[in-house]
């Protein structure tokens, strides 16, 4: 009931009063050394997780990317959300085997939603919603006043409602639950691609949150050390706007939009749907048992290496 109290506040009171003030807002934030760094304060650094886990455990939820009634992209009756579930449970069978992490996940083999989540989306509807509007709400303001810069970088479609409410609900849901680390699996396409055709992009990249949100840093560290063991063994996008592997992004909730996210939150797109590893099953089982071993080695390398060899 936070949410709901602060949502109104901003939405009745605080948004219209502050708009109608905004040049003498920035005039006096201008004048406050390091303002502009603390819009949105970190919560969790780099040296936070390393010292959960080397005290205890890390959370680690993994959301594959989509569900049976959205499918995401198609490839010669190759759904992408079949595959996210497929290299999902590869993940999760090498991270259940480190003791060291407490590892969920939110749809089943099947692709259905999981239990847990199910019941958490249904009895939260509405907090998760205001938890939404809030945090939207909240940035839109800082951006009109300036304190926070619009950065668009590779173009996304926008996400339905329900998509996004579900997208929220696991930011919401990580939040609540001192979730470290939550990791999205999906597989990339462009929109000029022809119907039934490859495409000219290959490879992996890594979405992080833009520097100006809370969790950049604990993001971009992970995915640092992640990016390091996979490109050992597979190439990196080559797509303009993907080009070193890991892209800064503003927009995806699923990073932690709008400031939503208190901990650690990386989108991994494993490649290309239309790519041939992907294409044929045996090939494919091979190549997500591989790439879910890249992934766990670059979450353990970080951890008991340390911050050191992913300075920012």
């Amino acid at each position: 009931y936070f949410y709901i109290f602060l949502f109104f506040l901003a939405a009745g009171f605080g948004l219209p009063f502050f708009s109608s003030h905004l040049a003498d807002l920035k005039s006096v934030l201008a004048a406050i050394p390091g303002a502009f760094s603390r819009v949105f304060e970190e919560k969790v650094s780099p040296d936070d997780l390393l010292a959960k886990y080397k005290n205890g455990s890390v959370k680690i939820l993994i959301a594959p990317g989509h569900d049976n009634d959205s499918s995401g992209a198609v490839y010669n009756g190759i759904r992408e959300a079949d595959l996210n579930i497929e290299l999902a449970y590869n993940l999760l069978n090498c991270l259940r085997k480190d003791g060291k992490f407490q590892v969920f996940i939110t749809r089943d083999k099947h692709g259905d939603y999981s239990d847990w989540f199910s019941d958490y989306t249904n009895d939260n509807e509405f907090d998760i919603g205001i938890f939404r509007d809030y945090f939207k709400s909240v940035f839109s303001f800082f951006q009109k006043t300036g304190l926070v810069k619009k950065s668009v970088g590779v173009y996304h479609n926008p996400a339905a409602d329900n998509v996004s409410l579900n997208l929220y609900a696991i930011n919401k849901w990580a939040n609540d639950n001192d979730i470290d680390i939550v990791l999205h699996i999906h597989f990339n396409d462009y929109p000029t691609r022809k119907p039934g055709a490859p495409g000219k992009y290959s490879g992996f990249a890594i979405y992080v949150p833009e520097k100006q949100l809370p969790n950049y840093r604990v993001s971009m560290v992970l995915g640092k050390a992640i990016k390091s063991q996979l490109e050992k063994y597979f190439p990196a996008s080559n797509f303009s706007g993907e080009k070193g592997g890991i892209v800064e992004d503003q927009q995806l909730i699923a990073v932690g939009s709008n400031a939503s996210r208190k901990g650690a939150s990386l989108l991994f797109e494993g490649g290309y749907i239309y790519e041939p590893q992907f294409t044929h099953p045996a090939a494919r089982a091979i190549i997500f048992k591989s790439m879910a071993e890249q992934i766990y080695s670059g979450l353990d390398n970080y951890f008991n290496n340390g911050i050191k060899n992913y300075i920012l």
